[in-house]
């Protein structure tokens, strides 16, 4: 699914003010029990554009490789929420501006941290992109207490490697965000020139595919929570 170019659209309609508070563990559970959360999670990319930043957690609900992100508070754009959780996690200032909305899609893990652990928790995943500048590259260091490793990997290698669908679907999002960057150019700059505007067209629906459906050959595999689960993706 393509998205806007520079935003997912946010309408506040009547001046929406929040009223976000903390919750004790237990009310935070039911809510958990109760509501759909909202993440933001970010592909952050090399300063050449070529390798996605990705982390290994040691917690639920996704303790293996994932995104940098986390959930969005009231009354935020996702673009909002992004730029909090990078000067939160990464201690980086960056510009909205900078961010790009990749793909939207939905989660439902059949575990999560938060007690009773074992009744799950759902999520609606917004996914932007943020290339980052040589000097922000060493500021690129997780949380000891939810990652225990980290890397730069390309997307052809996520994209044929062991990873959730929810990273690869992502990825590869990514690169037909790139492949319609690329139409739009050579629509603006050569509109006459119907040969090479057909021919990025043409690999740009190629390359826009749907997720596979049903259960993935991945699993993710935690063996110091001594847990392992299969993934389904369905449409």
């Amino acid at each position: 699914m393509l998205l806007s170019a520079t935003g997912i659209p946010h309408h506040d309609t009547g001046g929406f003010t929040s009223h976000r508070k903390f919750l004790p563990d237990k009310e935070y559970g039911d809510a958990l029990d109760t509501l759909v959360k909202a993440c933001s999670d970010m592909l952050l990319l090399s300063p050449d554009g070529t390798k996605i930043f990705v982390g290994k957690r040691k917690v639920q609900p996704q303790p293996d490789w994932w995104f940098v992100g986390g959930r969005i508070f009231p009354g935020e754009t996702p673009k909002q929420s992004c730029t909090r959780l990078l000067k939160r996690e990464l201690g980086l200032e960056i510009d909205t501006c900078r961010l790009r909305p990749i793909c939207c899609q939905s989660l439902a893990w059949g575990m999560r941290e938060q007690l009773p652990k074992e009744n799950g928790t759902t999520d609606s995943q917004f996914v932007l992109s943020l290339q980052l500048q040589d000097s922000e590259v060493d500021k690129v260091v997780l949380d000891e207490k939810e990652y225990e490793a980290s890397q730069w990997i390309t997307p052809q290698a996520i994209l044929e490697g062991d990873f959730h669908p929810a990273l690869k679907f992502a990825v590869q999002s990514l690169l037909s965000a790139r492949k319609y960057s690329e139409l739009q150019a050579a629509v603006s700059s050569a509109p006459d020139n119907h040969i090479e505007i057909a021919r990025i067209a043409r690999e740009l629906v190629e390359m826009t595919t749907d997720p596979t459906v049903g259960v993935s050959n991945y699993r993710v595999i935690a063996p110091s929570m001594q847990y392992e689960g299969a993934v389904s993706t369905a449409l």
